[in-house]
């Protein structure tokens, strides 16, 4: 319990940085910027009893329960701290792209350069460093090639976040990863056209959909609990 309550206090600082980004990538701003002054929605609200933005106290609120997840589903190891970032890095480009239809090259090609140095320290990669590297490369040529076919359908943001994806889960999990993705994406879109939310030429974030499937494969869906 001690672990995953440290865990859940490190999300909350990364929730509030991931806020700060939010709202200074826009701006084209990449040190972090809080509205007002007040780094701390949740604080703001207990505190003062005023209403923050909804998506910055939902931000708060979930990233501690994701970096909570990774240390109740990995323990205080590397691959918990690691499986936290990785889904902070897919919380905050979920973030971006819902708000302003962006995944910003100034977080993922970061991100990307992370994730290739530290394959090699990472033995739970399927198919180890050279899987997650190839892995990653073959996705980042698909979904470019997607880009350039739907000509603006999908953004070349979609293209970083899903090679990151797959740098990060490796091989064949990164697949499998891109495989929910694209059903989800598929299933939300379909539901949206059925309720005629949406049109055929609706724009849909696409992003949230392969961020998600990411997720489930770095918290372990398919893999048996450590010590079962």
């Amino acid at each position: 319990m001690l672990e995953i309550g440290l865990f859940a206090g490190i999300g909350w600082g990364v929730g509030m940085l991931i806020n700060g980004l939010a709202e200074g990538l826009p701006r084209r701003q990449v040190l972090p910027r809080w509205e007002d002054r007040r780094p701390s929605a949740w604080l703001s609200w207990a505190r003062h009893g005023r209403r923050p933005k909804g998506r910055a106290l939902v931000v708060e609120l979930a990233l501690p329960l994701l970096w909570a997840l990774a240390a109740a589903r990995w323990g205080a190891t590397i691959r918990g701290g690691l499986t936290g970032l990785y889904l902070s890095v897919l919380a905050l480009a979920t973030v971006t792209d819902l708000e302003g239809r962006r995944i910003y090259d100034a977080v993922m090609l970061p991100a990307i350069a992370l994730a290739i140095v530290l394959a090699p320290v990472s033995p739970w990669l399927g198919g180890g460093a050279w899987g997650a590297w190839l892995t990653g490369l073959g996705i980042l040529g698909f979904f470019v090639g997607l880009v350039l076919l739907t000509r603006g359908g999908l953004g070349g943001g979609d293209a970083t976040l899903a090679a990151f994806i797959g740098l990060v889960t490796g091989f064949p999990q990164g697949l499998q990863a891109l495989a929910i993705g694209i059903l989800l994406a598929g299933g939300a879109s379909l539901g949206l056209l059925a309720a005629r939310r949406v049109t055929l030429k609706t724009a849909i974030p696409y992003g949230p959909f392969l961020a998600l499937g990411g997720a489930l494969i770095l918290l372990g869906l398919g893999e048996p609990v450590p010590g079962s």
